[in-house]
């Protein structure tokens, strides 16, 4: 929101209803994706003795059980094939529905010039903000990787560190809350 406010695209009294719908859209969408990964897991526990039995691979199945259910309820896919945060497809998405509903807070917001350059503009901003998640989680994996010692990737230890680092990433960038006083001293522990 802020980003946008610097945009010029969009003018408003006040930002606590625009700060509402965008939070709203991103939660619904994430719940939606949830439910979807609900019902995968349900739908393969229903075949669950078959899929062992088969010795077929979970994963594989859960990945083709998820992409034909998307169909089904017409979804765009949260994370692409590569393995990055956020598809285009479904940045694009998101920006039609974050537009959307801020433009619908009609009287408490003016889109300046037209709706579809304010779509781009939260388009663009989305990608931007990929652009920043995936220089930290950059940075944080040469942090852990700069260690005395390896680290296993997706060990306890691997992932208490890469959570920590990441915390300070996103506090050097002012979008954290300051560390508290118990936390920083389960840092300097660790």
């Amino acid at each position: 929101v802020k980003r946008l406010e610097k945009s010029g695209k969009i003018t408003w009294v006040d930002k606590g209803p625009v700060v509402e719908r965008v939070s709203k859209v991103l939660a619904d969408d994430f719940a939606r994706e949830d439910q979807l990964n609900q019902e995968v897991r349900e739908h393969l526990e229903k075949f669950s003795d078959q899929i062992r039995r088969d010795a077929l691979s979970y994963q594989e199945l859960y990945k083709l059980v998820k992409k034909e259910l998307m169909k089904k309820h017409k979804m765009v896919p949260m994370r692409p094939e590569d393995g990055t945060k956020l598809s285009r497809d479904k940045a694009i998405d998101l920006s039609h529905q974050i537009a959307k509903g801020v433009m619908g807070l009609k009287g408490a917001v003016q889109i300046q010039g037209d709706p579809n350059d304010f779509r781009l503009e939260i388009m663009q901003i989305l990608q931007a903000i990929l652009r920043e998640e995936y220089a930290m989680d950059q940075a944080v994996r040469a942090k852990i990787k700069s260690q005395k010692r390896e680290i296993a990737e997706s060990s306890e230890e691997w992932e208490i560190l890469f959570k920590r680092y990441y915390q300070e990433e996103l506090r050097k960038l002012g979008v954290a809350p300051p560390a508290q006083p118990a936390q920083q001293a389960l840092n300097q522990r660790i």
